[in-house]
């Protein structure tokens, strides 16, 4: 694991990423030695994020239901940009739990929003981390998300699925990922959390 860490960075092509992590009610639940799983999911994305390096680009999003004056059930966290990774960090560790896990709303979104920032000379991925399943009747029509996310092998945009604790709907996150060319990856034993995000961007 040290090794691939130590050495990925310059064997892998230039990343184009936007992370989109679940911050629903649900992710205050305790997981890990008094932690919650927003705290253990946050700690393994800033651990991953030391896989990347500084000419990769990154953004991060928080999505889960519209709350307060929300319009989307999404937010920017940290727009796609340059990695600095204390920034980065600091806006994984400020994101707040809250509201029902609106899945297929925000990864058609961050596809689509992956395609309009597409980048031919890079990795272009959505990696998404969730702990449940689509809870916004809003937008709940998965075969229509698994449309409009299916693989342009002109503009290949792959979602990465991570299905986060037992309740995650891994079914769906496979199909998700199967539809977009990705990869789903169990996290449902939270210990393995940081090794899946090891696996997650040597894939890339």
């Amino acid at each position: 694991m040290q090794a691939i860490k130590a050495n990925w960075a310059t064997l892998r092509k230039k990343a184009n990423i936007l992370m989109a992590v679940d911050v629903s009610g649900s992710m205050t639940a305790n997981q890990v030695n008094g932690r919650t799983r927003l705290e253990v999911a946050v700690e393994a994305a800033s651990d991953g994020i030391a896989l990347l390096n500084s000419e990769d680009r990154v953004g991060l999003w928080a999505f889960s239901s519209r709350q307060g004056g929300d319009r989307l059930p999404y937010r920017v966290q940290h727009p796609l940009s340059k990695l600095d990774t204390a920034a980065y960090t600091a806006k994984l560790r400020a994101m707040k739990p809250g509201g029902q896990t609106a899945l297929y709303a925000t990864v058609r979104a961050a596809h689509d929003y992956m395609l309009a920032n597409y980048d031919r000379t890079r990795v272009n991925a959505v990696v998404v981390l969730t702990d449940g399943e689509n809870e916004y009747p809003a937008d709940n029509d998965l075969n229509k998300l698994l449309k409009d996310i299916a693989l342009d092998p002109d503009k290949p945009v792959k979602v990465f699925c991570i299905a986060f604790d037992k309740a995650s709907d891994l079914k769906t996150l496979q199909a998700i990922a199967k539809a977009s060319a990705g990869k789903t990856f169990n996290a449902q034993d939270p210990t393995m959390l940081d090794e899946t995000f090891v696996k997650l961007l040597s894939s890339f």
